[in-house]
C-alpha cells in the first residue's frame, strides 16, 4: 500500500514500562543471566505463551514457550514487545522452554512506500539513536525522543523511485506537531520489512535518520 507523507497516520509513542512477571524458578535469580528481546507474542492461552524471536543479523526464528502468561489487554497476540527472560537451558537464542522476568509495550508498526522519489519533511526533528538492527523481517530501534502528550508521526518509510533498488533507501520519519521544550525518554520500535526482505532484488538497504547521537545519519543493512 502506498501512502504520501502528507497522509501519515498520527501515534503516540509508547514507553517500554515493563510488567513484571512473578512466578516459580528454580535457581538464585541473582545467578540468571537476563535477556532483553523484542519479540512476537504467537499465541496465548491457558498453558502460557508462545513467542517467536530472531537472534540480531539472522533470519532463524526461534520458538519461546513459557506457562507464564502474559495480559493480552498490554500486548495483544500478533503484537511485538520487549521481553525480560531466561532460557531454562541456560543458552541464548536456541528454540525451547524460558522463565519471564518482565515484558513492556513497544511501538509496532509497518514499512510504508511513498510516491515519488523523496519523502518530504522525513527528518523535520531529530532522534537520539541509542542502537538499530535488524532481526528476521523486523528493523528494531532503540532511541531517545523527547516526551509529548501529543501525537506525532513516527513511522518507516520507502520512496517508490530508487536509485538502487539492491540498497533502497528507506527513512525514520519523526515529526512532532509543534516544537516542544521537554525531556526526553527511552522507546523502543519495531518495523515489519518484509516487503524488503522478500524482493529478490534486493541485497540490503539504507537507513536514513536525523540522529542527534554521533551525527551518524546513513545506516547500511544487508540481507
Amino acid at each position: 500500500m502506498k501512502e504520501t507523507f502528507r497522509i501519515l497516520f498520527l501515534m503516540s509513542l509508547i514507553t517500554a514500562v515493563v510488567t513484571v512477571v512473578t512466578g516459580c524458578s528454580d535457581g538464585d535469580p541473582s545467578e540468571e543471566a537476563i535477556l532483553y528481546d523484542i519479540v512476537c507474542l504467537e499465541k496465548d492461552s491457558g498453558e502460557g505463551s508462545v513467542f517467536s524471536v530472531c537472534k540480531p543479523g539472522n533470519d532463524e526464528n526461534i520458538i519461546l514457550t513459557t506457562p507464564q502468561r502474559v495480559d493480552t489487554r498490554i500486548v495483544a497476540v500478533g503484537e511485538r514487545l520487549l521481553l525480560m527472560y531466561v532460557p531454562q537451558s541456560g543458552v541464548a537464542y536456541q528454540s525451547g522452554a524460558v522463565s519471564v522476568r518482565g515484558y513492556g509495550r513497544i511501538v509496532n508498526g509497518e514499512l510504508a512506500v511513498t510516491e515519488g522519489a523523496e519523502t518530504a519533511g522525513w527528518d523535520r526533528d531529530p532522534v537520539y539513536l541509542l542502537s538499530a538492527w535488524r532481526a528476521g523481517r523486523y528493523l528494531n530501534i532503540h532511541a531517545r525522543l523527547p516526551y509529548d502528550e501529543n501525537p506525532r508521526a513516527f513511522m518507516l518509510a520507502m520512496p517508490e523511485n530508487q536509485s538502487d533498488n539492491r540498497y533502497p533507501d528507506i527513512y525514520l520519519v519523526h515529526a512532532l506537531e509543534a516544537d516542544v521544550t521537554t525531556f526526553s525518554r527511552a522507546y523502543y520500535a519495531s518495523f515489519d520489512i518484509s516487503q524488503i526482505i522478500d524482493d529478490p532484488d534486493t541485497e540490503g538497504f539504507t537507513l536514513h535518520l536525523n540522529n542527534s547521537n554521533l551525527r551518524l545519519d546513513e545506516i547500511r543493512f544487508e540481507k
